[in-house]
């Protein structure tokens, strides 16, 4: 255990929980592990955890134009409604918020049941997509006529995270919008750098040479997503477990630059026991990123991404 965790703050957040389990029956696999967070998230965690058991405030808005996906597997189900509930005390909130998952419910946590009567939808679909769940079922089912924003199982959101997706994407109209970007590194038109070897984004402005990653949040506009949709299911070849690649080489292919909302990168904190699993690991320190923007993007994209570069550098 880190020093953070060892602080008053983090003391008095772990009591104020074990407090709360007195009223809402057992303590919340999120305090008290490992990885715990420093003493305002865990007690922002507390807050949402008070929040799922007492709140009957709806956590989506019929007039919002974005809807929200999501989804989850394994282990991480018994923390997912954190993320979501984050999403859903937001200062603004979606039209719709829809956690997709691969396999039937013998018993749905009964977190998820509270967050259901506020208007989340759990909703099932074949498996075998992996992480590309989380949207493909969506595009493939609905009239995509509104922006779509992706989100991650294992974040705990702040307030502002959707209303400040929504106001970049009224500033720029066309562009895919997220909080973390990376740019990517090219040694000529046709080669890609290695991924570990990219910079973070320090621009608000948009590029195609700007990679955006759905950790944090990013917001796909409806002719994107009707492209997408065009091209089906071939990123079971080229890109399977790194939905980011496909949505850039996408984005680049239909002429959707990529702008971070500000000037920096935002990541928020990892709720907590989450990174116990996950496709980090694989995609990056492994190299499957790299062996995947390899597969994916083709000769055209690579000069587009090119060409944008020189007009950066």
């Amino acid at each position: 255990m880190d020093r953070a965790t060892r602080t008053p703050g983090a003391a008095r957040a772990r009591g104020a929980a074990r407090a709360l389990a007195v009223a809402f029956g057992g303590l919340p696999h999120t305090v008290g592990t490992v990885d715990s967070p420093p003493p305002h998230v865990a007690g922002d965690i507390t807050g949402l955890w008070l929040r799922n058991g007492r709140s009957r405030e709806r956590i989506i808005d019929p007039t919002s134009p974005e809807v929200v996906t999501m989804t989850t597997h394994g282990e991480r189900l018994r923390d997912v409604w954190l993320a979501i509930e984050s999403i859903g005390r937001g200062t603004v909130k979606p039209q719709r918020l829809v956690l997709w998952l691969d396999r039937p419910l013998s018993r749905t946590p009964r977190r998820l049941r509270v967050l259901q009567k506020r208007g989340l939808e759990i909703r099932f679909t074949d498996p075998g997509l992996g992480v590309h769940t989380k949207y493909w079922p969506y595009l493939s089912t609905e009239r995509l006529d509104r922006p779509l924003v992706m989100s991650d199982d294992d974040i705990v959101y702040p307030a502002t995270w959707l209303e400040e997706l929504r106001e970049a994407a009224a500033e720029s109209p066309g562009c895919v919008i997220a909080h973390r970007a990376h740019v990517i590194g090219m040694s000529s038109e046709s080669e890609f750098s290695p991924y570990s070897s990219w910079a973070p984004c320090e621009s608000a402005e948009a590029h195609y040479t700007h990679f955006a990653t759905s950790v944090s949040g990013q917001l796909l506009p409806p002719e994107l997503q009707r492209a997408i949709l065009a091209d089906g299911t071939e990123f079971l070849h080229r890109a399977p477990t790194a939905d980011d690649v496909w949505f850039h080489y996408q984005a680049v292919k239909n002429g959707f630059p990529t702008r971070q909302v500000l000037d920096r990168q935002q990541h928020w904190w990892f709720i907590p026991g989450s990174q116990e699993t996950g496709l980090n690991a694989i995609n990056v320190a492994g190299g499957e990123n790299d062996r995947q923007m390899a597969a994916t993007h083709t000769p055209g994209t690579r000069s587009r991404i090119w060409a944008d570069a020189q007009t950066i550098n």
